[in-house]
């Protein structure tokens, strides 16, 4: 469907979510050539949602962001998240151990995005943020949770009609190779993504598991490759699928 025959509300639903990509800040001109809606549309829009308080403009530049509306509507999903504060708890500790960015990412209708992430402890943060999406075929997230997708039938359909885009020379784009991938992945248990997703970069993933035993989530940590040698890398491994057995036993 053409942008100029989207409702008023799948346009206001474009421009939250351009808001939500970097660097966060965009003129109305720049939302109206970004998104190839009519100006005076977009300005209409931004109008009605800074009154909610859901955007706001700065007074300076003149520009819109997202406003604190917004974030109250969205936490309301992390809130829904049961046994949050337990969940929290374990990835904290773990980052805390490892001196490595840790989260915790999910699948939800398809998608692989991020709750929660800890960077506190990391000289050099990964730059993973709450609310981020991650693809399916590389880093530890997305590459942790899809492998053990079911039913495979479907998981195969996903993988041959995704676009599976090149982030670094590792990154698989074979989706014949990715089934491959993660098969292995499924027998190891845990996932490495080695500078896939962002080069000099690497990640251990593990799944985590509902009461009924199916994936619906991962931890994972990452961290710079040239400060990890195959001891800590072992010990990681470890700690990663330990904390997800943990997180696991809190998930109804």
């Amino acid at each position: 469907m053409g942008v100029d025959k989207l409702s008023s509300l799948e346009k206001s639903i474009e421009i939250m979510k351009y808001l939500a990509k970097e660097p966060y800040c965009f003129s109305a001109l720049e939302l109206s050539r970004a998104l190839n809606i009519n100006r005076s549309t977009v300005h209409r829009i931004l109008s009605t949602l800074k009154n909610n308080m859901i955007v706001l403009q700065s007074p300076s530049n003149k520009k819109y962001k997202i406003g604190p509306m917004a974030y109250h509507v969205g936490s309301a999903y992390i809130n829904k998240t049961n046994n949050m504060n337990e969940l929290i708890s374990i990835v904290d500790e773990v980052s805390e151990k490892l001196k490595m960015s840790t989260g915790y990412s999910i699948i939800e209708n398809g998608k692989i995005i991020n709750i929660y992430e800890n960077e506190l402890y990391t000289a050099i943060g990964m730059g993973y943020k709450p609310g981020s999406f991650y693809p399916i075929h590389c880093g530890a997230y997305g590459k942790t949770i899809m492998a053990f997708y079911e039913p495979l039938e479907e998981l195969k359909e996903i993988v041959y009609n995704a676009k599976l885009e090149k982030r670094t020379e590792n990154t698989i784009t074979d989706p014949k190779t990715l089934l491959q991938e993660y098969t292995k992945i499924r027998k190891k248990g845990y996932t490495i993504s080695d500078g896939e997703n962002i080069p000099g970069a690497i990640g251990i993933g593990a799944p985590v598991e509902n009461s009924k035993g199916r994936v619906i989530g991962s931890i994972a940590t990452a961290g710079i490759k040239e400060s990890i040698n195959l001891e800590k890398l072992e010990m990681i491994k470890e700690l990663i699928i330990d904390a997800a057995r943990k997180i696991s036993k809190h998930i109804p």
